[in-house]
């Protein structure tokens, strides 16, 4: 059988399972989370407001932040995307996470831009941000998409030095689509396995995070997946089966460890909606912030 023909195949019972974006489409180039590369005309990570990088000064912080309130919720997109993936779907939702979060609840919303997908560089970033704030911070709620969700959970096992570290005002961290579950790397009969793994069961090799980091504790962490068509009917659970032979091998292990271990696993229906602008999740978080 030509390479062709392989790749073909499960690409035609993707289509035929209505589910969208085909295998391909998903595996985006991944950045390895203690990778310190980034483009070059891009800052390692940046402090987004009106499509501008903030400096992370006092001056620059209070102009770009003028009703900074005591309460901030950070914001980082997933790989390769940037701040306006929060805008999507906005014909039909009528706002944003950061729009509902500031009017409804008084929560001042940062989005970042990591382009390096180092959770240090996001640590320093966030730590310069507290230190710029105008006012003190009584308060830091994190909010990732896809992969964004990962550099976070990085970020938060980077240890401070200083007298108040930022991590010590996070109260709780949302996690929109983000892979919660590790398994060992090992080779995949296609390449487009692993973001069909990502895709369709939330779960990252080891080769992309370290699965050994430390939850901050007291944290309250909710991970949000969407329901697939794999998970609904029983075609799509013989597909997942198929999906799923790179980690049935008999000399493979079978387990797969919980990246959030304490985190809550809440479900919504997707219906062709993202994650990074969900009417389900607009009424979630107004729950979990309040």
């Amino acid at each position: 059988m030509s390479s062709s023909s392989v790749v073909a195949a499960p690409l035609r019972l993707w289509r035929l399972l209505g589910l969208g974006r085909s295998p391909l489409a998903l595996a985006v180039p991944l950045v390895r989370l203690g990778s310190r590369s980034a483009a070059p005309d891009l800052a390692p990570v940046s402090i987004r407001s009106a499509g501008q990088d903030v400096p992370a000064d006092p001056v620059s912080l209070e102009r770009a932040f003028p009703h900074a309130t005591d309460r901030i919720v950070v914001l980082l997109p997933g790989a390769d995307e940037d701040e306006s993936v929060w805008q999507q779907h906005l014909d039909q939702v009528g706002g944003t996470y950061a729009s509902r979060l500031s009017s409804l609840l008084d929560w001042t919303p940062v989005h970042l831009r990591a382009a390096s997908g180092s959770g240090v560089d996001v640590a320093a970033t966030l730590q310069a941000l507290v230190d710029g704030w105008p006012g003190d911070v009584r308060r830091i709620a994190l909010v990732g998409h896809g992969h964004g969700g990962l550099v976070l959970r990085a970020a938060c096992a980077v240890r401070s030095l200083t007298a108040r570290p930022w991590q010590d005002l996070v109260g709780d961290m949302v996690l929109l689509g983000t892979p919660h579950l590790v398994v060992p790397a090992g080779r995949a009969l296609l390449p487009a396995a692993r973001a069909v793994d990502e895709e369709l069961a939330g779960i990252v090799t080891d080769d992309l995070v370290d699965a050994d980091a430390e939850p901050l504790p007291g944290v309250r962490c909710v991970v949000v997946t969407p329901h697939t068509r794999l998970q609904q009917s029983r075609l799509g659970g013989l597909v997942g089966g198929l999906v799923w032979w790179r980690h049935r091998l008999p000399l493979r292990p079978r387990r797969a460890r919980a990246l959030f271990p304490s985190a809550t696993l809440h479900h919504v229906p997707t219906h062709e909606i993202s994650l990074a602008n969900h009417p389900d999740v607009h009424q979630a978080l107004l729950a979990w912030l309040e």
